[in-house]
């Protein structure tokens, strides 16, 4: 006759059921459970793709300034290169005009020294420095600009004097230099001080 069981005798495979029953009710995380780990990680994976997105517009932003910037830079230093470059014409030009009035001199001298019969080795020495002069100032692109007979332009001639004329062709025209006129390229280094024709 069977005998019933020993209730202080351990049942291991009751033991064992209720622990699998126990599974059935775990916690999140199981594979039975009720998704709540994998929520978790899709919220976190939102909250990185969104920082993510973020960091990406805050990069780009800064690269346009830094774009900006270095686009500010380079106008700077066109700005400077430019000024420098204007600065020194600038100082080239007063410096060759410079020597204009040495010019002038000598052309005076020269004058005087044709009114001198005596005065023949003078004469052909001075005027050998100035041709030297003058070579040297076209090397720099200084030219003579003759005046005489030309109409008058104020860009290129400075009126002295006005002069009556009996001859209506020579109104507005110049018909003397008192003090020789000089270009640098096509800009006027110095204006020819002149007489100008006009009406009587």
């Amino acid at each position: 006759m069977p005998t019933d069981p020993d209730p202080t005798e351990f049942d291991a495979v009751a033991a064992a059921k209720e622990l699998d029953d126990l599974g059935d009710l775990s916690s999140p995380g199981t594979e039975r459970g009720d998704g709540g780990y994998e929520s978790i990680l899709e919220n976190e994976i939102e909250q990185l793709t969104a920082l993510i997105a973020k960091k990406d517009v805050e990069l780009t932003k800064a690269n346009e300034r830094a774009d900006q910037a270095h686009a500010e830079i380079e106008a700077v230093q066109r700005r400077v290169a430019a000024s420098s470059v204007k600065e020194l014409a600038q100082r080239t030009r007063k410096l060759l005009e410079s020597f204009l009035p040495v010019v002038d001199n000598m052309d005076r001298a020269i004058a005087a020294a044709k009114t001198q019969a005596q005065a023949e080795d003078l004469l052909a020495g001075i005027e050998l420095v100035r041709r030297e002069i003058l070579t040297r100032l076209a090397e720099f692109g200084v030219v003579h600009a003759p005046a005489l007979g030309e109409r008058f332009d104020p860009n290129r001639h400075e009126a002295i004097a006005a002069v009556p004329v009996t001859d209506p062709a020579q109104v507005g025209r110049v018909i003397d230099v008192m003090r020789e006129g000089y270009l640098i390229g096509d800009e006027t280094l110095r204006p020819a001080g002149v007489a100008v024709g006009k009406a009587p």
